[in-house]
């Protein structure tokens, strides 16, 4: 069973891309009650930017996974997040968020399924890579699996942003100071 729930978490982080002989390939669908958002603080407050799921709508990724034993590996399965689809809540912040990624260099930030280790009790452990502003880092996290009318995979990461060479930009000479550490939380739901 956990086996089964957990091949498709990893359907919903993928792109077309050219299948290895020795690779499966499925399609998925993100439904659009699903949540994805990044997190943080600064010296006065916090803030959440949310990505615009429907974005996702009757839009289908593809998936290429190996399973050996209690591991699940993939190939060209990439989820790419547009930045201009996450909202801050005010104009100001979306631009300060926008500065932060470098968006007018790098516009996306992709998601990169490499494997997800089910030989764990509980929780499976998911690998992805991030790259955001052109910088590739690997992280590793526990993910949630449950079902009822649909897969929902219910997870967060913290990351450093220094990890990705970023900068928070200076806010009235100093005053405003961003912590380095971001959350990004997701609860996402799929159809195969």
């Amino acid at each position: 069973m956990k086996t089964y729930f957990l091949f498709f978490f990893t359907l919903f982080l993928a792109i077309p891309g050219i299948a290895q002989a020795d690779f499966e390939t499925r399609e998925i669908t993100i439904l659009p009650n699903s949540n994805l958002s990044i997190s943080g603080t600064t010296n006065i407050n916090d803030f959440e930017c949310d990505f615009n799921t429907l974005r996702f709508k009757d839009e289908n990724f593809t998936v290429h996974y190996s399973e050996k034993a209690n591991i699940m590996l993939f190939k060209n399965s990439v989820l790419p997040l547009k930045n201009v689809n996450f909202d801050c809540g005010n104009r100001k912040i979306n631009k300060d968020f926008h500065d932060l990624l470098k968006t007018e260099e790098h516009s996306k930030i992709l998601l990169k399924l490499k494997e997800i280790d089910m030989s764990r009790e509980g929780n499976a452990l998911v690998t992805l890579t991030f790259n955001i502003a052109g910088i590739n880092k690997d992280y590793q996290f526990p993910v949630e699996i449950t079902r009822d009318k649909q897969l929902c995979f219910d997870g967060k990461l913290q990351l450093n942003i220094k990890d990705f060479n970023l900068e928070a930009p200076s806010k009235i000479f100093g005053l405003i100071v961003l912590d380095e550490e971001i959350e990004i939380n997701f609860n996402l739901n799929i159809q195969t």
